[in-house]
């Protein structure tokens, strides 16, 4: 049985072509947050004129009755088949972004799938409730009202955007850059990897990687999980604004470690930036 040969390879380019690629990252970045918003619009378009119009006691009847597609792939898991499938498919699209006109350069293909993972993340806050500890976690986010999507069934969602879609992007990123150091050789250090693993941004990198692995493991607000039990409170507002806090704490020293770690990420983090102060003020004024 033959095996598919890896199409990417460590290439040289010429400063031309250097720049060149740094405009089909940029643009990549472009195409992602588009082709987002273009789905925010579909989904209010469907919401507005076309989930209005069915007739009540029919979606009662649905709830009623939950289809294969709303229930949990597994036993004791909480997201459905159907957010899974749902985020699946984003992250195929995102993998294609970042596949698109790479041609065989391996280093193009590993920072594409860090940057177009980041230009996600402004999405991925605007669908977090906000206020909540000091208000319902049901209080609309920015991202529920912009979609007319109830926040209990887009909370899931955002979960499952952040385990499925961007971890594994910026995984992937992480891995094959990792990769390349150690295979790399240098003539004072025997290998890069030894090498830069000393310089500032790569250290940057390897800090949001390491961050980006506890928020995935801090993901379960109202479990009783492990880690729950080292603080001495067992009420499930207790868990709660623990998980909030290390989550908030999490998130806001990933962002700063992206900051730091490529100057081409800094646009992405101001707009995460602006995304939660609109989702404040959203979240402030429905509380």
């Amino acid at each position: 049985m033959s095996v598919l040969p890896w199409p990417w390879h460590f290439v040289s380019v010429s400063p031309t072509e250097q720049q060149h690629r740094r405009e089909l990252l940029d643009l990549r970045g472009y195409y992602a947050q588009i082709s987002f918003l273009l789905v925010v619009l579909f989904i209010r378009f469907y919401t507005r004129y076309f989930r209005a119009a069915e007739p009540s006691n029919d979606s009662r009847a649905r709830r009623k009755q939950r289809s294969w597609w709303d229930q949990p792939p597994f036993a004791n898991w909480i997201e459905t088949r159907r957010q899974y499938t749902v985020c699946i498919i984003w992250l195929g699209w995102l993998l294609s972004l970042s596949v698109w006109n790479s041609g065989n350069d391996y280093l193009h293909l590993t920072k594409a799938l860090g940057h177009v993972a980041l230009s996600q993340l402004p999405f991925q806050v605007l669908m977090s409730p906000a206020f909540y500890l000091v208000s319902n976690p049901s209080s609309p986010s920015t991202m529920s009202l912009l979609t007319s999507i109830s926040q209990p069934a887009l909370t899931p969602y955002h979960r499952l955007f952040g385990r499925v879609v961007l971890s594994p992007l910026l995984a992937g990123h992480a891995a094959l850059y990792l990769n390349f150091f150690a295979q790399s050789s240098h003539p004072d250090f025997g290998s890069l990897l030894a090498k830069r693993v000393q310089d500032l941004d790569v250290q940057w990198g390897l800090g949001g990687l390491t961050l980006a692995i506890m928020i995935l493991l801090f993901g379960r607000p109202l479990r009783t999980t492990s880690w729950v039990q080292l603080w001495p409170t067992s009420s499930i507002k207790g868990r709660r604004q623990v998980f909030y806090y290390v989550h908030v704490l999490l998130v806001m020293l990933l962002c700063i470690a992206a900051y730091g770690h490529v100057s081409q990420a800094q646009i992405f983090m101001h707009e995460a930036l602006g995304a939660s102060v609109i989702n404040m003020i959203c979240c402030w004024k429905l509380s």
